[in-house]
């Protein structure tokens, strides 16, 4: 009995860890995702009326195609990470080094191959859409912009250890200041009308400088990392990284080719148009997101003790990122139509109600599936979704380019919604719940098609709620955010009545955090 006391205080005290750096890492991550676009929608504004929409869409356009050639950093992220879990849990650091230096050979081959890569795409990208640059102006904008991200490559690793091991608000809180410093740099600089070159100088001294920083702080937490493993050659990671490349490739192609298509087949100007109501709704997505993403490695720490029962913390969670994302998409679909050309001052930037609402639906998506995807990469099961993001990849790129002939920007949001909807949320869902939690998918569908009308019934309720008392007449830009704030919390405070009264794990998520609180003073108390 007392053996199996110790054992459960053990369990226990993971758990409040775990709960305790997920935390910090959501107190870390949300903070910087709340600061960074409040500053970047004075940057934006600023920077489109400098150098003007051709420009923004120019650099918006050139970053996505980045994405693409700087694809393996958070594919190879997932798998290092995925591999450290079990090693990490255990201490067995000697595991850990065999894996670390296995991959830092990977990082350093990847960082050449991405360098060759952007020099070449440099001199080919100029003539992919008309430029408000000459040839090699552009050639030069696109290499000074790609450059730094495979620098980055012989610096990563250490990073990715710390992350793992559920410490990420170590080395993000230093991270993000440095992004927030260098979006302040820009304004200052586009305040002072320097030329564009400034911003390239600007962007790729915050990659480097924070990938450097990110890199020491890890080697001091973990300086056994430098030690040489007893074998070198382990190749765990090489397995892993080419199926989490081919996932990556998938979720790029759902969310980084917009610009691309718009550029190649309305020109840069629009692709500004579009861009911003990308940063706009991306932003928000990301503070949505990083509330979701923070449990991360805890929840795949979680999956590495046989003794957990997961699903309850699934569904908590399910839970948290349902409400999460009700609240922030709801406000999305009914501001954004006002919001959006009173902050760039262009009637060019009007958003229609349809696209407010696809891109309203699609935010509700991505932060509603983060459990699930959570679930499937902790688990190592994204091994078996390649040939769906395959096929994700496929659908979403053909009909983009089929819709934005039809419906311009309506058509390229609407082709992210049925990929979505329609190849994604029909396979990931079965995949977890078939392999991990050994229960029917209809379970999932259920709960995910009841907070959807949930969220559909508050969206209804605030845009009329909305439109009759806020929206009425001319308004200013204090005056606009403030009322959306007023807004923001009365569907919150709605949202939070609904989720309590109907959801037994949505409670039981406060009853975890209000007793993983209690716990801690606890422990406090005792002097541990």
């Amino acid at each position: 009995m007392d053996l199996r006391s110790d054992h459960q205080e053990k369990i226990g005290e993971h758990v409040t860890s775990r709960t305790r750096y997920s935390f910090y890492n959501f107190l870390v991550s949300t903070l910087a995702a709340i600061i960074l676009p409040l500053v970047g929608f004075i940057k934006v504004r600023l920077f489109k009326d400098l150098y003007g929409s051709d420009v923004n869409g120019l650099q918006l356009t050139i970053a996505q195609f980045i994405t693409f050639l700087n694809i393996c950093e958070l594919a190879y992220s997932l798998a290092f990470r995925q591999l450290l879990y079990h090693p990490l849990a255990d201490g067995d650091h000697e595991r850990v080094k065999e894996i670390y230096h296995g991959a830092v050979k990977v990082f350093r081959i990847t960082g050449c191959v991405v360098i060759a890569a952007s020099i070449a795409v440099s001199l080919l990208f100029p003539d992919f859409s008309e430029s408000p640059f000459s040839y090699w102006v552009t050639a030069g904008t696109f290499l000074l912009m790609a450059l730094p991200y495979g620098i980055s490559y012989f610096l990563m690793g250490p990073n990715f250890v710390i992350m793992a091991d559920q410490k990420e608000y170590k080395i993000n809180i230093w991270i993000q200041s440095i992004a927030i410093l260098r979006m302040l740099a820009m304004v200052i600089a586009i305040l002072l009308k320097q030329p564009f070159l400034w911003m390239l100088i600007i962007e790729a001294f915050n990659i480097l400088g924070s990938n450097t920083l990110a890199r020491h702080i890890a080697l001091k937490e973990y300086p056994w990392l430098k030690e040489k493993p007893q074998q070198t050659d382990d190749s765990s990671f090489r397995k892993k990284a080419g199926y989490a490349v081919v996932q990556r490739l998938s979720e790029l192609a759902t969310t980084q080719t917009d610009n691309i298509v718009v550029s190649g087949f309305m020109g840069y100007t629009m692709s500004s148009v579009y861009g911003i109501y990308s940063y706009l709704t991306d932003n928000i997505g990301k503070i949505t997101q990083s509330m979701v993403q923070s449990p991360m490695n805890s929840f795949g720490n979680l999956f590495a003790e046989k003794q957990a029962d997961s699903y309850p913390v699934f569904t908590e969670f399910f839970n948290f990122s349902t409400y999460i994302s009700t609240v922030v998409a709801t406000v999305i679909f009914i501001v954004m139509p006002q919001f959006v050309p009173v902050w760039m001052g262009d009637p060019l930037y009007n958003a229609s109600i349809p696209i407010c609402f696809l891109f309203g639906l699609n935010i509700f998506y991505v932060t509603m599936r983060q459990p699930v995807i959570i679930a499937r990469d902790a688990n190592g099961l994204y091994v078996n979704a390649r040939n769906n993001a395959y096929l994700l990849a496929i659908v979403k790129i053909v009909l983009s380019i089929l819709l934005v002939q039809k419906l311009g920007l309506l058509g390229v949001v609407m082709a992210t919604t049925i990929a979505y909807w329609g190849i994604d949320f029909t396979y990931n869902p079965g995949l977890v719940y078939r392999n991990v939690f050994h229960r029917s998918v209809k379970d999932y569908y259920f709960m995910v098609l009841n907070r959807l009308a949930v969220a559909g019934l508050i969206g209804a309720f605030g845009f009329v709620i909305w439109n009759r008392f806020f929206a009425a007449g001319s308004i200013t830009v204090v005056r606009l955010i403030l009322n959306i704030v007023i807004l923001g919390f009365l569907i919150a405070v709605i949202t939070t009545a609904v989720y309590w009264l109907l959801y037994r794990s949505f409670r039981n998520l406060y009853v975890r955090l209000k007793g993983v609180l209690a716990r801690r003073r606890r422990q406090k108390k005792e002097g541990r």
